[in-house]
């Protein structure tokens, strides 16, 4: 069964800047000033000065980094890294959970990322802060230290969604880093998540086709995808990884009222029959003349992704210019609203697609197509 990992402070982006001694309030009022970050300041008030925001606190220390580490999605300590861990320690529970967490030593030499190096943000945090401070960042995360793929941050940049359960994620990791053999497919999505000028790690090889993949000796399979269907079946004997890229638009159209239950319905059912994954959803795309429309809003906001609105001369341009694209041309909407149609030219319009991935589907009061996004002209 799949299981998002997501860890669950990944999104709220807020900092702690904590300093307990007088240098350490030095560096992390330069810190808090230049750092791209929302962040709060937390300075024991024997060393606070006229003009420091954020809070003074007075000791002992504990509660204070309890309760930034309860409500700040990462944490920057100008402290030992011995007395840090002897704070966090009783706090910790798993990577998927914990905030970052980065130590800056008294004299400023070291960065040192913590806790929750990889999934957590501290490697990238601890190199921010390292870059303002002018010190050195210390990351002992495997994948950063031998320059290779990192399986649980692949895709992050583009917002993919990472589909596998702990233990895969883990065994996939040490396949990556050991040397194994690992194969990647994808079939979907940004192309760039490797640097081109890169090549990729001796051990891991991009196949062609997911069947090649699945035939390969590989230990491992780092599949990149909206489908749903013969995964499980053709990667049975493998280490599995999945992820999810936001590669699929949605056009719809729909009559006056209709409520988000149906929408949502026909949807799910769409891309239950299709083989296609709802967390790949990027954008679902309509008809100007729809703007306000309840259930269309409420079914975009569900689903987290934008609603785009199309003229009606650009959906009819479609007809026109590219009309082996279209299945389906309506008399009766353009007889009421001036339309050809909705959901199959808003979809290839919206997703920059020449050809539809599921042709329109339609009930008494609604109508859904669902194009590929072509990531190839971004």
């Amino acid at each position: 069964m799949e299981k998002d990992n997501i860890p669950e402070n990944a999104g709220d982006g807020k900092t702690a800047i904590i300093a307990l001694t007088r240098n350490g309030a030095s560096m992390a009022r330069k810190l808090a000033g230049s750092l791209g970050r929302e962040s709060t300041l937390f300075i024991d008030r024997r060393f606070r000065e006229d003009g420091d925001t954020g809070e003074a606190f007075d000791l002992p220390l504990r509660p204070v980094v309890k309760r930034a580490f309860a409500e700040y999605s990462s944490l920057v300590l100008f402290l030992s890294a011995g007395a840090t861990i002897r704070l966090l320690a009783p706090l910790l529970e798993s990577k998927q959970v914990d905030p970052a967490v980065v130590c800056v030593d008294d004299a400023g030499s070291f960065c040192v990322s913590l806790i929750s190096g990889h999934v957590g943000g501290a490697d990238k945090l601890a190199q921010e802060v390292a870059q303002h401070l002018r010190a050195r960042a210390v990351i002992t995360s495997a994948s950063h230290a031998s320059g290779t793929l990192a399986v649980d941050l692949l895709g992050r940049e583009f917002d993919w969604r990472l589909v596998a359960d702990s233990t895969a994620i883990t065994r996939a990791s040490a396949a990556v880093i050991n040397g194994h053999p690992v194969g990647v497919w994808q079939g979907a999505g940004e192309p760039g998540w490797w640097p081109k000028e890169n090549p990729l790690p001796e051990n891991i090889t991009g196949y062609p086709a997911l069947e090649d993949l699945a035939a390969s000796a590989c230990a491992a399979a780092l599949v990149i995808t909206d489908k749903t269907d013969a995964l499980d079946t053709l990667l049975a004997d493998k280490i599995t990884v999945v992820y999810r890229p936001r590669s699929l638009v949605v056009g719809m159209g729909c009559r006056r009222g209709v409520p988000v239950e149906e929408l949502e319905s026909l949807l799910a059912e769409t891309f239950q029959e299709n083989g296609l994954s709802l967390d790949c959803l990027a954008e679902i795309a309509t008809a100007e003349i729809k703007r306000g429309e309840p259930g269309l809003e409420q079914l975009a906001e569900r689903h987290g992704v934008p609603l785009s609105f199309l003229q009606g001369e650009e959906l009819n341009q479609v007809f026109e210019t590219d009309p082996g694209a279209i299945t389906s041309k309506s008399e009766r909407a353009h007889g009421l609203v001036g339309v050809w149609g909705v959901a199959e030219p808003a979809a290839l319009l919206t997703a920059d697609a020449e050809e539809l991935l599921v042709t329109r589907k339609k009930t008494a009061r609604a109508t859904i197509a669902v194009a590929r996004k072509n990531f190839n002209t971004t």
